[in-house]
């Protein structure tokens, strides 16, 4: 049951991705609202081997997860209307979505220490967080300009918010214990990371005129979210043999 729910994840994943490239975008609502909850019941199934004790230990882990998953299939819901307001909410979505990630991430590692708090190491944490900042500049001067408008302090907000997440990841690697993890972590970031740029370009500079960028988009989202499980269900495994 616990595979049979993925397979059936990447078959809407997949009728999805067609729809999109079609630009069927009004038979999406067979598939697109189908994919977080699909996630969440995985995601359940996969969680029902840990001990109590571990879950206790790990509920802020479960809960920014659960609000990710949550606040995801909002968006999805928002992202099938056609109205300019309920569809600004869909995109405003991933501010708070990201932030939650950025808990989970910073969650993770303080439960990684002994002392129960998080340790910056800065050769990792200021190269990597000085890089996205300038990818970020260069990615909003390119795509739609700076300016002092609403949505541009949102992208603002949206930019700066996966800057940090890409630090966070890095500073995994000062952490032995999470060795097994922080690559899905890592991974999961990147096609957030990648996804955006493909996005920003997609949506505010070609206005969404190739349906390829589209289904870019849309894979890319699946597999941040799913590497994303992949690296708490590994936290959750290894704590659990540790008996944490």
């Amino acid at each position: 049951m616990k595979y049979l729910l993925f397979f059936v994840y990447c078959l809407f994943l997949g009728l999805d991705c067609y729809f999109l490239y079609k630009g069927n975008y009004n038979l999406r609502i067979w598939s697109k609202p189908v994919l977080m909850v699909l996630l969440l019941l995985w995601f359940i199934l996969q969680t029902s081997f840990a001990k109590k004790t571990v879950l206790s230990n790990s509920y802020m882990i479960s809960f920014y997860t659960y609000s990710i998953l949550l606040l995801s299939l909002l968006s999805d819901m928002c992202a099938l209307w056609s109205d300019i307001f309920v569809w600004s909410v869909c995109r405003l979505l991933y501010i708070p979505i990201y932030e939650c990630y950025l808990l989970l991430l910073i969650e993770v590692q303080r439960k990684a220490e002994a002392e129960k708090k998080i340790v910056f190491h800065v050769k990792k944490v200021f190269p990597t967080l000085f890089l996205m900042l300038l990818l970020a500049v260069a990615v909003l001067y390119k795509a739609v300009g700076f300016g002092t408008q609403f949505y541009h302090w949102c992208l603002y907000l949206h930019s700066f918010t996966i800057c940090l997440m890409v630090p966070l990841t890095a500073n995994m690697w000062g952490y032995q214990r999470l060795k097994k993890c922080r690559i899905l972590f890592a991974i999961s970031v990147f096609f957030i990371v990648v996804t955006n740029i493909t996005f920003c370009f997609d949506e505010l500079y070609y206005h969404r005129q190739h349906h390829l960028l589209d289904v870019f988009v849309a894979l890319g989202n699946g597999a941040a979210t799913v590497f994303m499980l992949f690296g708490v269900l590994r936290v959750l495994k290894d704590w659990r043999k540790l008996e944490y």
